[in-house]
């Protein structure tokens, strides 16, 4: 499971306004962490009105996938595993294909039907994958992911149906917060923001163009698995970063798929990606595998560093800025 924001980054958020843009910027709780919205608009009225609508997307998509409330769409969709198909929501729909989609891509290493579930307070070890226990009927024709996703923040017609098997369960612990900044993407492009950043708790970034004052990106400065310890500084614009980290102390543990045990700690990976949804999945899936990881994540066409024990490795095009990384170690 992603960590809290402390123990993966340190966010430096320089919005130095220029005389034609405004910045708003707001921070609310969310998915059990604290989603940051920060949008630079042509106008104070804009940018303010854009935040919220970040926000309030990420809270439907909060009500979609939370397993942590009984009223929880996802919550309720685990109840029914063996009772058959049930519609769903075109949210929903879309959460249940990227899971299906980032297993496969990742060989099983990021596995959402190892759940944790909140009545047993332990891992609920399911003998199948995702792939084998999940079956979803989508409400198109073909079209796939990209087409759950564009009606996930419209009101088309919600019509897919999807079906759990008994025994299986489903945590979007490794997801979630991904697919919720994807979605505030979506919604907010093309809106009136010049750029927009997203922080989801620190484990989780996502940018919208450059701030004011730094037309090459939003600095997000990675820190490793000791305290104090930082490795440099990244430049996100149009790009998304998420964090995992695996240590002997954490109550929710990353669990390896394999042998249904918490993976050895620590590990710690981060993961920059084009889609939150991926970074977010793969930066799970890295700690996992990791060293073994990171061919991997370069044929999905991912940058990606990883810290255990052993060290530190990076793939060669990890982007860091260390031109503007202080402290680097």
């Amino acid at each position: 499971m992603k960590l809290a924001a402390a123990l993966a980054f340190t966010i430096l958020l320089v919005c130095a306004s220029a005389s034609h843009a405004a910045v708003a910027r707001d921070g609310q709780p969310v998915m059990g962490t604290v989603l940051t919205v920060t949008v630079v608009a042509g106008d104070r009225a804009t940018a303010e009105r854009l935040v919220n609508e970040a926000i309030d997307e990420a809270r439907r998509w909060d009500d979609a996938l939370t397993i942590w409330r009984d009223d929880g769409e996802l919550a309720r969709f685990n109840r029914r595993a063996g009772k058959g198909a049930s519609p769903v929501s075109a949210r929903l729909e879309h959460g249940l294909l990227a899971m299906l989609e980032l297993s496969k891509q990742s060989g099983g290493a990021f596995e959402p039907a190892v759940a944790m579930l909140p009545e047993r307070g332990d891992a609920h070890a399911l003998l199948r994958r995702v792939g084998d226990c999940l079956a979803v009927t989508p409400a198109h024709d073909g079209a796939g992911v990209r087409s759950a996703s564009r009606r996930a923040t419209t009101a088309a017609p919600e019509h897919a149906t999807a079906k759990l098997d008994a025994g299986c369960a489903l945590d979007p612990g490794g997801i979630g917060k991904g697919l919720a900044l994807d979605a505030i993407v979506a919604l907010l492009s093309g809106r009136g923001a010049t750029a927009v950043f997203l922080d989801f708790g620190g484990s989780s970034q996502t940018a919208i163009g450059a701030p004011p004052g730094n037309s090459r990106g939003w600095p997000v400065l990675i820190s490793g698995l000791a305290d104090g310890k930082t490795h440099g500084t990244v430049l996100l614009n149009d790009s998304s970063l998420s964090t995992s980290r695996s240590g002997a102390t954490d109550t929710r543990p990353i669990l390896d798929p394999r042998t249904k045990l918490p993976v050895p700690g620590p590990r710690l990976a981060t993961v920059l990606a084009r889609s939150a949804t991926a970074a977010d999945a793969w930066s799970t899936a890295l700690v996992v595998l990791g060293e073994d990881g990171i061919e991997k994540a370069r044929a999905a066409n991912l940058q990606v560093f990883l810290e255990s024990a052993r060290g530190a490795s990076a793939t060669p095009g990890f982007p860091f800025d260390h031109s503007s990384a202080p402290g680097r170690e």
